[in-house]
């Protein structure tokens, strides 16, 4: 069981992570006084600088709506759009500035965001970038989706030419920027904050003014895309609701609470049945890697059926000796939860046990060496179909092992997440009984 809580790690490209706890970190140039400071940590002072030599081909053609909330924007021309996938960058001629010398090693984990980084395009200019994994694997930079980006204006003809919607471009004024989007939701004499929705994101957009004349604009995933741990309620929720995602598919709680998206919340519970199929095919000794895909997705079926019997208590929070060091907002105590392991692999053992008798009896003397391809996974296909056939039908005889008591040490500052992957390993392999 992979869950960790999705709060955005930052990892910047040198390979330090920061953890987030129950927001957003902060990177070192937080600008302390700027609104941004209070939607999102991150405030990058680059400057960005473009060749105009084939600005005039792109400018012919390229339009966005006139609503910020398009998340449209013109670069030299060429339409952009923020929230997007990196590789959009990537194929219209953008790449990772060549500063960072492990670049092409460095890999995002699942739910992680990298630091800001540099991107050039052919003109030698570049624009500032974070990439964000939403995937359930490892993913390069480019995998990830642009989960912030920071451009500047310029009027200088070598200088990005830059332009918002409704027209919105260099020597725009704070009034025209109100004129064309309406009233922020927050703002100060040199910036103004919108905000809008983009499928599941919320976005920020902060417009940032030098004098009377705009001067950027950076695009961004509000820290409201996040759940925030704040209490041990939520520790306890965050918990629960992730066993029912894992095991039920219960994902409606957990996505409520931006635990995390309903296609990472689906991802999660598709891993959980895939690994108890898994587990459950090598211990019966049915080769998943050649048996034919309706009887491996029949298994898949069965090993759903098996881990909607799979039960624990509601989680208990309770302080400890630590709680009263908590630093900051952290939580700190321990988690105690109760789990009732399954008997579901003794109850099979007998049924099991018969069908790899007949199967012997029938074809122990069959030299496999002798047998092509088709013939050896017609006799995989047939040990896997009876073998299923006798183990399906005692699923409802599913009962419980005496239950048992797991107390785990929470600390949402220094830990990577609620519970690390060994522990919720740990508590798969308790409920699934497969513990060793």
């Amino acid at each position: 069981m992979k869950k960790k809580l999705v709060l955005c790690l930052c990892v910047a490209l040198c390979l330090q992570m920061t953890a987030c706890g129950g927001a957003k970190s902060t990177s070192a140039d937080t600008q302390g006084d700027s609104l941004k400071s209070q939607w999102d940590n991150s405030k990058k002072d680059d400057e960005d600088k473009k060749d105009s030599d084939n600005k005039e081909d792109e400018n012919v053609s390229a339009s966005v709506s006139d609503g910020l909330d398009s998340g449209e924007l013109t670069i030299d021309g060429k339409v952009y759009k923020f929230p997007s996938d990196m590789s959009d960058w990537v194929d219209s001629g953008w790449h990772v500035s060549n500063n960072y010398a492990n670049k092409d090693e460095f890999e995002l984990e699942p739910s992680v965001e990298s630091t800001a980084f540099e991107m050039f395009n052919e003109s030698d200019n570049y624009v500032t970038l974070k990439s964000y994994n939403d995937s359930q694997e490892n993913v390069k930079l480019e995998g990830g989706i642009v989960s912030y980006l920071e451009v500047k204006f310029s009027t200088r003809k070598d200088d990005l030419d830059v332009e918002l919607p409704g027209g919105i471009k260099a020597k725009a004024k704070i009034d025209d920027v109100i004129a064309a989007y309406g009233e922020p939701v927050d703002k100060s004499d040199d910036e103004l904050l919108y905000s809008y929705q983009s499928g599941d994101w919320e976005c920020c957009v902060l417009i940032s003014f030098a004098g009377d004349e705009i001067h950027s604009a950076e695009y961004y995933f509000s820290e409201d895309n996040w759940a925030s741990v704040t209490s041990s309620d939520d520790c306890i929720a965050f918990v629960d609701d992730a066993l029912k995602v894992s095991f039920y598919g219960d994902i409606t709680s957990y996505v409520e609470k931006k635990f995390d998206t309903e296609e990472g919340a689906l991802a999660l519970y598709e891993s959980e049945v895939d690994y108890y199929a898994e587990s459950l095919m090598y211990y019966l000794d049915v080769n998943s890697e050649i048996i034919d895909e309706e009887i491996l997705e029949e298994y898949h079926d069965l090993s759903a059926k098996v881990c909607a019997k799979f039960k624990w208590d509601m989680p208990v929070f309770k302080t400890n000796t630590m709680t009263d060091f908590a630093i900051g907002d952290a939580i700190v105590g321990d988690l105690e939860i109760t789990l009732y392991p399954t008997d579901y692999i003794d109850i099979i053992d007998d049924a099991a046990q018969s069908v790899v008798d007949n199967f012997q009896s029938q074809h122990g003397n069959v030299d496999t060496s002798t047998l092509s391809d088709d013939e050896l996974k017609a006799l995989e296909d047939e040990y896997a179909k009876n073998m299923l056939d006798a183990i399906s039908p005692l699923v409802d005889e599913i009962s419980y092992r005496d239950p048992i008591v797991k107390t785990y040490e929470i600390d949402t500052y220094s830990k990577d997440g609620i519970l690390t992957d060994d522990e919720w390993d740990e508590i798969d392999d308790i409920l699934m009984d497969m513990a060793e």
